[in-house]
């Protein structure tokens, strides 16, 4: 028996064992006890107004929001259960999607740079408490910070607290020039982005830096004086099975099985080759199929519930623990307690839409890869469905009754509301940008309250759920719902509001009308 299968044994079975298994589910192939068929007829929204939730089948909703192609994969117990692919690679061809199919992942990729920072971590290679600068050998972070204490470590860029810009990336057509990792970092031609600074004190607050993740590419290829891509494959990749999935970008047109890109219509684009190249390959150029992306969810569960994971568990404990002022831990975000604990992340590159999600005390987990731009608004369809078919105690359907309210009561939460500053923006987490630090607008239009951000005209509608209770759906999150509630005293003055988003609040106090 090899080393690597004396680590990882466990009640007779092997880490080995379990890549076999997964090979065993290739080619679209399903264990013989599958849900997956109950599933594809079970997709739903997170909420509805009225009685009864509808239920709509995974090829209509296709359809509807444009996605050739969709690759799910089921994770049990902390082991790769089955997996599946429906639909074609490309719209107009009858190739079908497997298990196997190459997928672009978008920012789930970004999980998957955190774990190959924690397996190097393990190996004493680095030190994600360290300065970036100690391990920085090819660029180093420009000398015009603002701060005294500067210093930028690994947990800070993993969670997005280092205090970076750059929020994410646009794609390359086939044929264009991509840019090199310095090209990124210095925001010099053929990059499209500014050049990595720091905009914020470094943990003072949460901000989505894509750039950030691209600084960590650098750190881990002048660690290993390899390639991303190559260490990538013989750390992390190699060692869990995932032989297909890759870092390199663009993906040679060599390869087999690739799902082709798709705009939100369902046309194929990105021709003659089919897909785009995102040469920021570790926030967003992750290649990889529902099988083997499968694997590695299921690997960070083991990890997180045994020591003897594929990462320590001490290691996957601290990557799951949420960093202050973040959403995230050193990677994925993470939501729940107890039962629903679990770590998530979406991605959304030009083209496709992917979700990963694994909770911590079941070991229950699910992926979903698309290849089309709508694929966001499906993929929480079949979130939906996957918590539905397998019994998950998250995510349960949200019923709305149908509520009228009295003008008079509508009419006196219309006006202006802004971010208290009594209520310290550390605990706003992800709350702490998009319009939640800006003055919001309510507004009453044809018998419905809208919301939206001063001087600006786009506006979302309120569902009510209660008197002073409103749904936000264009802010519902992947795992939750969004709700506004406003607050009235004791002579029926207007006096604030609450918005929530996935557990995290924002305060607002009343303005004007």
């Amino acid at each position: 028996m090899s080393m690597f299968s004396k680590r990882f044994k466990k009640a007779g079975k092997t880490v080995v064992g379990a890549v076999l298994a997964a090979s065993m589910l290739s080619s679209g192939q399903v264990l013989a006890v599958s849900n997956l068929d109950k599933l594809e007829q079970n997709l739903r929204p997170r909420y509805t107004v009225g009685s009864e939730m509808p239920r709509f089948n995974l090829a209509e909703r296709m359809k509807h929001y444009g996605v050739p192609g969709v690759a799910i994969a089921i994770i049990k117990d902390g082991k790769l259960h089955e997996a599946k692919g429906f639909g074609v690679l490309q719209a107009g061809n009858d190739t079908p999607v497997d298990g196997d199919t190459l997928f672009s992942v978008g920012s789930v990729s970004k999980v998957v740079t955190a774990a190959l920072i924690h397996r190097m971590q393990d190996e004493g290679k680095l030190n994600v408490d360290r300065d970036v600068n100690d391990f920085l050998k090819t660029w180093k972070l420009p000398d015009d910070r603002k701060w005294d204490d500067g210093k930028i470590n690994l947990r800070m860029i993993l969670s997005h607290t280092a205090g970076f810009n750059v929020h994410g990336f646009p794609d390359f057509l086939p044929g264009e020039e991509l840019p090199t990792v310095y090209d990124t970092l210095n925001g010099t031609a053929p990059a499209r982005t500014d050049a990595l600074r720091q905009v914020y004190q470094p943990g003072s607050r949460y901000r989505y830096s894509g750039g950030g993740y691209t600084l960590a590419q650098l750190l881990v290829s002048d660690v290993s004086d390899k390639s991303f891509e190559d260490t990538a494959k013989g750390t992390l990749l190699a060692p869990l099975g995932m032989n297909r999935s890759s870092f390199e970008n663009p993906l040679p047109e060599t390869v087999p099985n690739v799902a082709k890109a798709h705009n939100r219509n369902g046309e194929a684009v990105a021709l003659p080759r089919g897909y785009e190249a995102m040469p920021e390959m570790a926030a967003s150029g992750f290649w990889t199929s529902a099988n083997e992306l499968g694997t590695l969810v299921a690997a960070l569960i083991e990890s997180y519930r045994t020591n003897e994971g594929f990462l320590k568990q001490a290691t996957a404990v601290d990557m799951m623990t949420k960093v202050a002022t973040s959403v995230h831990g050193m990677g994925p975000r993470l939501q729940g307690s107890g039962l629903k604990r679990v770590f998530h992340h979406g991605g959304a590159n030009d083209s496709y839409r992917a979700w990963i999600e694994g909770n911590l005390a079941t070991g229950d987990g699910l992926v979903v890869l698309t290849n089309g731009s709508g694929g966001n608004n499906l993929y929480v369809e079949i979130r939906n469905a996957a918590a539905d078919t397998y019994d998950w105690v998250i995510n349960e359907p949200v019923l709305i009754p149908e509520i009228k309210l009295p003008e008079a009561m509508m009419a006196s939460y219309t006006g202006k509301f802004k971010p208290s500053e009594e209520f310290t923006k550390l605990h706003r987490e992800n709350l702490i940008d998009y319009f939640y630090d800006m003055p919001l607008i309510i507004s009453a239009e044809n018998g419905k309250l809208m919301v939206g951000r001063e001087g600006s005209d786009r506006k979302s509608e309120l569902v009510p759920t209660a008197g002073n209770r409103f749904m936000v759906p264009a802010l519902n999150g992947r795992m939750g719902t969004a709700e506004l509630i406003f607050h009235r005293d004791g002579h029926k003055n207007i006096v604030g509001m609450t918005l929530s988003n996935d557990g995290k609040r924002s305060y607002y106090d009343y303005v004007s009308e």
